[in-house]
């Protein structure tokens, strides 16, 4: 599955009139979001159809594009990626269609922990065997029949190259016997080196969103490369070794695309 796009490199910010007419989108999807929200639980497991749809017009609408490199296989899942941004969720959750395992201060931020719960959101609290309640509950969605995303770099970094992967949820595969499915993400446009995010996606360090948000609002275009690595079988696996051999993957990944970004440079 794949999807490409071109990007307009001589004006890569939006106009006055083309951000307005942003907003006005944005803000109507946003508006849209809120209406429906009552109709997901309402809906039980075909609710996911309409938060994938859902997804798909916030991401029109903040002109991010998806390229999909590889296969997203059927069945329940523990999906993990590198993790980037606040924008990851809308990209991996469109492609996925996963409830996410998110720390547990979300669930009180006001929209926001409205959206993730309606989504099926598990939250993670800190504390000491707050970790196993949280391998439970996600080996309760497994299943469920549904998917389970989370990022085991703990934090979001600004490099596309994955840090240590921490193994404790990791478990959830071993103990249910399902694939971990590494997944490696990157945004970028033409102008962004090869290896590396676009300079304005990564939000790090605890940096106020706001600002965050409204320098990426204003790019024209971006884009999201999804790739997709092949699953692993948890068996034979102990939590730290499966947390390495999907960091691995993830790296791997990452490397084949910078490599083919280069060769693709040097030819032009």
């Amino acid at each position: 599955m794949s999807t490409t796009s071109s990007f307009d490199t001589d004006h890569p910010l939006l106009s006055r009139l083309g951000l307005g007419l942003k907003a006005v989108r944005f803000g109507g999807t946003l508006v849209l979001g809120v209406v429906l929200l009552p109709a997901v639980p309402l809906l039980g497991r075909r609710s996911k159809y309409l938060i994938n749809w859902w997804l798909g017009r916030m991401l029109n609408a903040l002109h991010v594009r998806l390229d999909i490199d590889g296969n997203v296989p059927s069945g329940p899942m523990l999906v993990v990626a590198n993790h980037c941004s606040w924008l990851d969720i809308l990209v991996l959750g469109r492609v996925f269609n996963t409830a996410f395992v998110s720390k547990a201060e979300v669930g009180g931020w006001p929209l926001v922990g409205s959206f993730a719960r309606a989504g099926g959101t598990l939250f993670l609290d800190r504390g000491q065997g707050k970790t196993g309640e949280t391998s439970a509950s996600i080996r309760d969605m497994l299943e469920s029949g549904r998917s389970v995303l989370f990022f085991p770099e703990g934090t979001t970094t600004p490099d596309p190259n994955p840090q240590r992967f921490h193994a404790r949820l990791f478990a959830a595969a071993i103990e249910g016997g399902y694939n971990v499915l590494p997944v490696s993400l990157r945004y970028c446009d033409d102008t962004t080196p090869p290896g590396m995010h676009h300079a304005l996606a990564p939000w790090v360090n605890e940096a106020p969103l706001w600002p965050h948000f409204r320098d990426l609002f204003k790019l024209r275009k971006i884009c999201a490369e999804v790739r997709v690595c092949a699953p692993l079988d948890p068996r034979g696996y102990d939590r730290r070794s499966l947390a390495e051999a999907a960091r691995m993957a993830v790296a791997h990944r990452q490397a084949v695309a910078t490599a083919r970004n280069l060769r693709e440079k040097a030819r032009h």
